[in-house]
Protein backbone atom coordinates (compact mmCIF):
# COMPACT_ATOMS: atom_id res chain seq x y z
CA UNK A 1 0.00 0.00 0.00
CA UNK A 2 1.71 3.16 -1.20
CA UNK A 3 1.01 6.17 0.98
CA UNK A 4 2.68 9.55 0.86
CA UNK A 5 2.97 12.22 3.52
CA UNK A 6 0.58 14.37 1.50
CA UNK A 7 -2.07 11.61 1.31
CA UNK A 8 -5.57 12.67 2.33
CA UNK A 9 -8.88 10.88 2.74
CA UNK A 10 -12.23 11.62 1.09
CA UNK A 11 -12.87 14.70 3.25
CA UNK A 12 -9.48 16.18 2.36
CA UNK A 13 -8.05 15.37 5.81
CA UNK A 14 -4.31 14.65 6.07
CA UNK A 15 -3.98 11.01 7.11
CA UNK A 16 -1.71 11.73 10.08
CA UNK A 17 -2.97 14.17 12.71
CA UNK A 18 -1.73 15.59 15.98
CA UNK A 19 -4.06 15.08 18.96
CA UNK A 20 -4.33 17.24 22.08
CA UNK A 21 -6.07 14.94 24.60
CA UNK A 22 -4.68 15.13 28.18
CA UNK A 23 -2.54 18.18 27.40
CA UNK A 24 -2.79 21.23 29.64
CA UNK A 25 -3.54 24.57 27.98
CA UNK A 26 0.16 25.46 28.08
CA UNK A 27 1.24 22.05 26.77
CA UNK A 28 -1.32 22.29 23.96
CA UNK A 29 0.05 25.67 22.92
CA UNK A 30 3.65 24.42 22.83
CA UNK A 31 2.92 21.01 21.30
CA UNK A 32 0.58 22.25 18.56
CA UNK A 33 3.11 24.91 17.54
CA UNK A 34 5.90 22.29 17.45
CA UNK A 35 3.72 19.80 15.55
CA UNK A 36 2.84 22.32 12.84
CA UNK A 37 6.46 23.41 12.55
CA UNK A 38 7.49 19.74 12.26
CA UNK A 39 5.15 19.29 9.29
CA UNK A 40 1.84 18.13 10.77
CA UNK A 41 -1.12 19.67 8.97
CA UNK A 42 -4.01 18.11 10.89
CA UNK A 43 -4.77 19.17 14.47
CA UNK A 44 -7.39 17.22 16.46
CA UNK A 45 -9.10 18.92 19.41
CA UNK A 46 -12.29 18.79 21.48
CA UNK A 47 -14.45 20.85 23.78
CA UNK A 48 -13.94 18.10 26.39
CA UNK A 49 -10.15 18.54 26.44
CA UNK A 50 -10.47 21.99 28.07
CA UNK A 51 -7.39 23.30 26.27
CA UNK A 52 -8.69 24.88 23.06
CA UNK A 53 -7.41 28.29 24.02
CA UNK A 54 -3.89 26.84 24.08
CA UNK A 55 -4.49 24.93 20.84
CA UNK A 56 -5.59 28.17 19.16
CA UNK A 57 -2.52 30.02 20.40
CA UNK A 58 -0.30 27.19 19.14
CA UNK A 59 -1.91 27.31 15.70
CA UNK A 60 -1.39 31.06 15.54
CA UNK A 61 2.21 30.93 16.80
CA UNK A 62 3.26 28.29 14.27
CA UNK A 63 3.06 30.79 11.43
CA UNK A 64 1.48 28.32 9.00
CA UNK A 65 -1.18 29.59 6.58
CA UNK A 66 -4.73 28.71 7.73
CA UNK A 67 -5.64 27.10 4.42
CA UNK A 68 -2.79 24.62 4.89
CA UNK A 69 -4.06 23.45 8.29
CA UNK A 70 -6.90 20.97 8.82
CA UNK A 71 -8.55 21.46 12.21
CA UNK A 72 -10.89 18.89 13.74
CA UNK A 73 -12.78 19.53 16.94
CA UNK A 74 -15.66 17.89 18.77
CA UNK A 75 -18.86 18.77 20.57
CA UNK A 76 -19.06 17.32 24.06
CA UNK A 77 -22.71 16.28 23.73
CA UNK A 78 -23.70 16.23 27.40
CA UNK A 79 -26.92 14.47 28.37
CA UNK A 80 -29.23 17.29 27.27
CA UNK A 81 -27.38 19.70 24.96
CA UNK A 82 -30.01 20.84 22.44
CA UNK A 83 -29.93 22.25 18.91
CA UNK A 84 -29.36 25.87 19.93
CA UNK A 85 -26.74 24.98 22.53
CA UNK A 86 -24.89 22.89 19.95
CA UNK A 87 -24.74 25.85 17.55
CA UNK A 88 -23.51 28.14 20.34
CA UNK A 89 -20.91 25.60 21.48
CA UNK A 90 -19.04 25.65 18.18
CA UNK A 91 -19.18 29.45 18.06
CA UNK A 92 -17.54 29.52 21.51
CA UNK A 93 -14.94 26.96 20.43
CA UNK A 94 -14.08 29.02 17.35
CA UNK A 95 -13.41 32.04 19.57
CA UNK A 96 -11.10 29.96 21.77
CA UNK A 97 -9.33 28.49 18.73
CA UNK A 98 -9.13 31.95 17.11
CA UNK A 99 -10.58 30.50 13.90
CA UNK A 100 -13.41 31.44 11.54
CA UNK A 101 -14.28 27.79 10.82
CA UNK A 102 -13.15 24.24 11.55
CA UNK A 103 -12.53 21.72 8.81
CA UNK A 104 -14.29 18.88 10.64
CA UNK A 105 -16.76 18.99 13.53
CA UNK A 106 -17.71 15.78 15.33
CA UNK A 107 -20.22 14.73 17.99
CA UNK A 108 -17.81 13.23 20.53
CA UNK A 109 -20.03 10.27 21.49
CA UNK A 110 -23.70 9.19 21.20
CA UNK A 111 -24.29 9.69 24.93
CA UNK A 112 -27.26 12.07 24.64
CA UNK A 113 -30.87 11.19 23.97
CA UNK A 114 -30.91 14.42 21.89
CA UNK A 115 -28.19 13.19 19.52
CA UNK A 116 -30.39 13.51 16.41
CA UNK A 117 -31.15 17.11 17.38
CA UNK A 118 -27.42 17.68 17.84
CA UNK A 119 -26.75 16.13 14.44
CA UNK A 120 -29.30 18.47 12.83
CA UNK A 121 -27.40 21.36 14.42
CA UNK A 122 -24.13 20.08 12.89
CA UNK A 123 -25.86 20.05 9.48
CA UNK A 124 -26.80 23.70 10.05
CA UNK A 125 -23.24 24.56 11.13
CA UNK A 126 -21.98 23.09 7.86
CA UNK A 127 -24.54 25.16 5.95
CA UNK A 128 -23.37 28.29 7.79
CA UNK A 129 -19.76 27.57 6.81
CA UNK A 130 -18.61 27.25 10.43
CA UNK A 131 -17.66 23.62 9.76
CA UNK A 132 -16.58 22.41 6.31
CA UNK A 133 -17.28 18.76 7.12
CA UNK A 134 -19.28 17.03 9.87
CA UNK A 135 -19.08 13.63 11.46
CA UNK A 136 -19.30 11.58 14.63
CA UNK A 137 -17.05 9.82 17.10
CA UNK A 138 -17.57 6.58 19.02
CA UNK A 139 -20.63 5.74 16.90
CA UNK A 140 -21.33 2.11 16.02
CA UNK A 141 -23.35 0.77 13.11
CA UNK A 142 -26.67 1.15 14.96
CA UNK A 143 -26.16 4.79 15.95
CA UNK A 144 -25.04 5.68 12.42
CA UNK A 145 -28.16 3.94 11.06
CA UNK A 146 -30.31 6.04 13.42
CA UNK A 147 -29.15 9.15 11.57
CA UNK A 148 -29.90 7.64 8.17
CA UNK A 149 -33.30 6.32 9.34
CA UNK A 150 -34.23 9.87 10.37
CA UNK A 151 -33.51 10.96 6.78
CA UNK A 152 -30.67 13.21 7.90
CA UNK A 153 -27.33 13.74 6.15
CA UNK A 154 -24.83 10.91 6.40
CA UNK A 155 -21.82 11.51 8.68
CA UNK A 156 -18.70 12.18 6.63
CA UNK A 157 -16.36 10.66 9.24
CA UNK A 158 -16.34 8.53 12.38
CA UNK A 159 -13.48 8.69 14.88
CA UNK A 160 -13.16 5.51 16.95
CA UNK A 161 -10.66 3.62 19.08
CA UNK A 162 -8.69 1.45 16.65
CA UNK A 163 -5.63 -0.75 17.22
CA UNK A 164 -4.85 -4.48 16.93
CA UNK A 165 -6.66 -5.32 20.20
CA UNK A 166 -9.74 -3.29 19.18
CA UNK A 167 -10.01 -3.62 15.40
CA UNK A 168 -13.71 -2.68 15.02
CA UNK A 169 -14.04 -5.35 12.29
CA UNK A 170 -17.74 -5.02 11.34
CA UNK A 171 -17.79 -1.24 11.79
CA UNK A 172 -14.70 -0.82 9.61
CA UNK A 173 -16.37 -2.75 6.77
CA UNK A 174 -19.60 -0.76 7.20
CA UNK A 175 -17.80 2.60 7.06
CA UNK A 176 -15.92 1.56 3.94
CA UNK A 177 -19.14 0.42 2.24
CA UNK A 178 -20.82 3.73 3.10
CA UNK A 179 -17.89 6.04 2.29
CA UNK A 180 -17.58 7.27 5.89
CA UNK A 181 -13.97 8.29 6.55
CA UNK A 182 -12.53 6.22 9.43
CA UNK A 183 -10.25 8.00 11.92
CA UNK A 184 -8.37 6.14 14.66
CA UNK A 185 -7.70 7.35 18.18
CA UNK A 186 -5.64 5.63 20.89
CA UNK A 187 -3.62 3.75 18.27
CA UNK A 188 -0.86 3.24 20.86
CA UNK A 189 -3.11 1.81 23.59
CA UNK A 190 -1.54 -1.69 23.40
CA UNK A 191 1.91 -0.35 24.42
CA UNK A 192 3.24 -0.44 27.99
CA UNK A 193 4.33 3.19 27.52
CA UNK A 194 0.76 4.41 26.81
CA UNK A 195 -0.78 6.79 29.39
CA UNK A 196 1.76 5.98 32.10
CA UNK A 197 1.43 9.17 34.13
CA UNK A 198 -0.57 9.00 37.34
CA UNK A 199 -4.31 9.21 36.74
CA UNK A 200 -4.13 8.60 32.98
CA UNK A 201 -5.36 5.00 33.29
CA UNK A 202 -2.90 3.19 31.02
CA UNK A 203 -2.43 0.37 33.54
CA UNK A 204 -6.06 -0.81 33.30
CA UNK A 205 -6.44 -4.13 31.44
CA UNK A 206 -2.63 -4.36 31.16
CA UNK A 207 -2.79 -8.17 31.21
CA UNK A 208 -4.67 -8.42 27.91
CA UNK A 209 -1.97 -6.39 26.14
CA UNK A 210 0.90 -8.80 26.76
CA UNK A 211 0.73 -10.90 23.57
CA UNK A 212 0.28 -7.80 21.43
CA UNK A 213 3.29 -6.17 23.08
CA UNK A 214 5.51 -9.18 22.35
CA UNK A 215 4.49 -9.36 18.69
CA UNK A 216 4.61 -5.58 18.18
CA UNK A 217 8.13 -5.46 19.63
CA UNK A 218 9.28 -8.33 17.42
CA UNK A 219 7.88 -6.86 14.19
CA UNK A 220 9.13 -3.34 15.01
CA UNK A 221 12.65 -4.70 15.56
CA UNK A 222 12.49 -6.60 12.28
CA UNK A 223 11.40 -3.47 10.38
CA UNK A 224 13.79 -1.22 12.36
CA UNK A 225 11.05 1.18 13.45
CA UNK A 226 9.65 2.15 16.85
CA UNK A 227 6.63 0.27 18.18
CA UNK A 228 4.63 3.51 18.08
CA UNK A 229 5.38 4.05 14.39
CA UNK A 230 4.49 0.42 13.68
CA UNK A 231 1.03 0.72 15.28
CA UNK A 232 0.31 4.04 13.57
CA UNK A 233 1.36 2.57 10.22
CA UNK A 234 -0.89 -0.46 10.88
CA UNK A 235 -3.84 1.93 11.15
CA UNK A 236 -2.87 3.71 7.94
CA UNK A 237 -2.65 0.42 6.05
CA UNK A 238 -6.20 -0.35 7.17
CA UNK A 239 -7.36 2.89 5.51
CA UNK A 240 -7.69 4.91 8.72
CA UNK A 241 -6.50 8.39 9.40
CA UNK A 242 -4.40 8.22 12.58
CA UNK A 243 -3.69 10.58 15.46
CA UNK A 244 -0.55 10.86 17.51
CA UNK A 245 0.25 12.97 20.57
CA UNK A 246 3.35 13.99 22.47
CA UNK A 247 4.62 16.99 24.38
CA UNK A 248 8.23 16.19 23.36
CA UNK A 249 9.51 17.83 20.16
CA UNK A 250 11.64 14.81 19.15
CA UNK A 251 8.75 12.36 19.54
CA UNK A 252 6.41 14.72 17.69
CA UNK A 253 8.70 14.65 14.65
CA UNK A 254 9.26 10.89 14.83
CA UNK A 255 5.55 10.03 14.87
CA UNK A 256 4.91 11.99 11.68
CA UNK A 257 7.45 9.86 9.84
CA UNK A 258 5.20 6.99 8.79
CA UNK A 259 5.69 6.96 5.04
CA UNK A 260 9.18 5.54 4.54
CA UNK A 261 8.28 1.94 5.38
CA UNK A 262 5.48 -0.57 4.85
CA UNK A 263 4.35 -3.48 7.01
CA UNK A 264 4.47 -6.68 4.89
CA UNK A 265 1.22 -8.61 4.53
CA UNK A 266 2.43 -11.52 6.64
CA UNK A 267 3.18 -9.19 9.55
CA UNK A 268 -0.10 -7.28 9.07
CA UNK A 269 -1.92 -10.61 9.43
CA UNK A 270 -0.06 -11.40 12.67
CA UNK A 271 -1.20 -8.07 14.09
CA UNK A 272 -4.73 -8.53 12.75
CA UNK A 273 -5.07 -11.86 14.61
CA UNK A 274 -4.59 -10.08 17.96
CA UNK A 275 -8.09 -8.56 17.84
CA UNK A 276 -10.08 -9.10 21.06
CA UNK A 277 -12.74 -6.47 20.26
CA UNK A 278 -11.62 -4.86 23.53
CA UNK A 279 -11.63 -1.08 23.93
CA UNK A 280 -8.98 0.32 26.29
CA UNK A 281 -9.20 4.10 26.07
CA UNK A 282 -12.21 4.64 28.34
CA UNK A 283 -11.78 1.52 30.49
CA UNK A 284 -10.23 3.29 33.48
CA UNK A 285 -13.35 5.47 33.73
CA UNK A 286 -15.59 2.40 33.51
CA UNK A 287 -17.32 3.82 30.44
CA UNK A 288 -18.30 2.50 27.05
CA UNK A 289 -18.68 5.61 24.85
CA UNK A 290 -20.44 3.55 22.17
CA UNK A 291 -23.25 2.61 24.54
CA UNK A 292 -26.06 4.96 23.54
CA UNK A 293 -29.19 5.77 25.60
CA UNK A 294 -32.60 5.51 23.93
CA UNK A 295 -33.50 8.49 21.77
CA UNK A 296 -35.90 11.10 23.11
CA UNK A 297 -39.13 11.17 21.13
Amino acid sequence: MVLSQSARNGIDMPLVGFGTFQLSTAQAEYSVKEALRAGFRHIDSSEAYNNEEGTGKGIKAAGVSRNEIYVTTKLFPGPSKNYKQTIETLKTQLKQLQLDYVDLYLIHAPISDLRLEQWSALMELRKLGLAKHIGVSNYNIDTIKEILAADLAKPEANQVEFHPICAQADLTVYMKENAIAPIAYSSLAPLSTWRVEKGQGGEVLAEIKEECQVITKEIAAKLKVSEARLLLRWGLQHGYGVLTKSSKAERIRENLDLFDFEIPEIEMNRLNKLDQNQALAWASAGLNPMQAPPLKH
